[in-house]
């Protein structure tokens, strides 16, 4: 007569692991509570054994919190001229944005778009990148959007091809713990004199699988998405509290 076996999947044993681990860790730690009396040495021995298994877990969130709560409001430090209306001169931000194209080029109606946007707030023109998807191929270029009166006339700037007065660098930051999060940073430069005004970033979280947890704890790939941190950044909001606002 065969045998028997009942084989049951790694994802029904991922919350009792796990659970099992966590009741260990809280065991351990109130009987050593017991022992000295003391609860830093209880909170001290419980983060302790919780990091044997979810070290990065716990590093992932001090960094999020470090960045959300410390740093987000700390990053700028000037802010740009402005005309009688508002309106900062010019600003390119190449590299930062690639504006999908429908056709091989900018056609006047995105043009148009893009215009009607950015001339609420900048008054002479805006540099972008724009990209093209053609037969599975990127192709990438730059494009300048003249606006408001500018773009009826553009010779009525002294130079059509100056530089913009404001530019936007983005650079890959080294991070303090490269097995654990990215950082993208950002410079908002005031071409004119080379001031730094405004610092941002964008810091995405990683994953890996070659840690105690994916061999004990059952902790698939899959779980390593799910339970992962969404990336964090300001660059938003210090674009519009620089530029917009």
């Amino acid at each position: 007569m065969p045998s028997l076996e009942l084989i049951i999947p790694e994802s029904f044993l991922f919350i009792p692991a796990n659970l099992s681990y966590i009741s260990f860790c809280f065991f351990i730690s109130f009987l050593i509570y017991r022992l000295f009396k003391y609860r830093i040495i209880f909170i001290i021995v419980l983060i302790s054994l919780l990091s044997v298994m979810y070290v990065d877990i716990i590093f992932k969130y001090v960094i999020k919190n470090y960045y959300e709560i410390i740093k987000s409001n700390r990053t700028i430090y000037f802010y740009p001229k402005r005309d009688y209306s508002g309106k900062i001169d010019s600003l390119s931000t190449i590299g930062i944005y690639n504006y999908p194209l429908s056709k091989s080029f900018l056609t006047k109606n995105e043009e148009n778009k893009i215009a009607s946007f950015h001339e609420t707030y900048i008054n002479k023109f805006i540099d972008i990148s724009t990209v093209k998807n053609k037969y599975n191929k990127y192709i990438y270029s730059n494009k300048r959007v003249f606006l408001n009166v500018y773009k009826y006339d553009n010779l009525l700037l002294s130079n059509k091809n100056q530089k913009a007065r404001y530019t936007i660098n983005k650079s890959i930051k080294k991070s303090l713990f490269p097995n654990f999060y990215n950082e993208i940073e950002y410079k908002f430069i005031d071409t004119s004199n080379n001031n730094i005004l405004a610092t941002a970033y964008n810091v995405e979280f990683l994953i890996n699988t070659n840690k105690l947890r994916n061999r004990f704890l059952y902790w698939t790939e899959q779980k390593e998405n799910e339970f992962n941190l969404k990336h964090i950044q300001n660059f938003d909001t210090v674009y519009k509290k620089l530029f917009i606002n």
